[in-house]
C-alpha cells in the first residue's frame, strides 16, 4: 500500500503555515532583542553609577568644608568639645568688633577650662595697627567685662593673640582669653570690645 499523498489544500495550508512561523519567527526574536538589551543595557549603568558617583562626591566635599570649618575654629583643648558652645553665655560686641574693621566670625567659650576664643576677621585697613603687631600669646587691644549669673560683673578680662599675625583685609586673628576654672560655672555673659587708651 503506498501511502496517500497530501492534498492540495494541506499543501496550502502547510504553506502558509511555514511562511506564517517564517514572518512571525524574526519578528519576535527581533522584538525580543531590544527587551533582553533594555535588561542589560550598558548605557543605562553609566548613568547609575555617575549619579551614585555625584552624590559620593557630594559627600566628600561637604566633609572637606566641615573638616576646613573644624580646622579653623580654635582648639579649646577641652576633652568635651560639647561643653563649647557659643549659646551657652550671652555675648555683645562693639561696633569696632562687630562692623569695621573687624568682624566676628566665631566666639565660643569652655566652661571645663575657663577658654573664652575669638575669631576676627579683617574687613577693612586697621586705622592703627600697631597695637597688633605683637607676638603669638601677647595682648591685644580686646578687652571684655563679664557678667556674672548673680546680676554683678566682674573686672575687666584681657584677651591675646593665639593665631594669625596677619593684618591685611581677608585675614582672620584669633584671640583667647582664660578664667579661673572656679569661675566658669558663675558666668552668664561677656561684653567685648576695644581697649579705650
Amino acid at each position: 500500500m503506498t501511502p496517500a499523498h497530501p492534498s492540495h489544500a494541506t499543501l496550502h495550508f502547510s504553506l502558509l503555515g511555514l511562511i506564517g512561523l517564517a514572518l512571525i519567527g524574526p519578528s519576535t526574536v527581533a522584538n525580543a532583542q531590544p527587551s533582553a538589551r533594555a535588561e542589560v543595557d550598558p548605557a543605562a549603568a553609566p548613568q547609575v553609577d555617575a549619579s551614585r558617583l555625584q552624590a559620593v562626591e557630594q559627600r566628600v566635599e561637604d566633609l572637606v568644608r566641615r573638616l576646613e570649618r573644624l580646622e579653623s575654629a580654635p582648639n579649646s583643648g577641652a576633652s568635651t568639645p560639647s561643653t563649647s558652645k557659643t549659646g551657652d553665655i550671652h555675648w555683645t560686641f562693639d561696633a569696632a568688633l562687630s562692623r569695621s574693621p573687624f568682624n566676628v566670625t566665631h566666639q565660643s567659650f569652655d566652661r571645663g577650662s575657663g577658654r573664652f576664643d575669638i575669631l576676627l576677621k579683617v574687613v577693612e585697613p586697621i586705622p592703627d595697627p600697631l597695637p597688633w603687631q605683637v607676638a603669638i600669646g601677647a595682648e591685644v587691644p580686646v578687652v571684655a567685662r563679664i557678667g556674672l549669673a548673680d546680676g554683678t560683673a566682674s573686672e575687666s578680662l584681657v584677651f591675646r593673640l593665639a593665631r594669625g599675625p596677619r593684618l591685611e583685609p581677608g585675614a582672620i586673628l584669633h584671640l583667647e582669653a582664660y578664667v579661673p576654672i572656679e569661675q566658669a560655672g558663675a558666668i552668664s555673659g561677656l561684653s567685648v570690645g576695644m581697649r579705650r587708651e
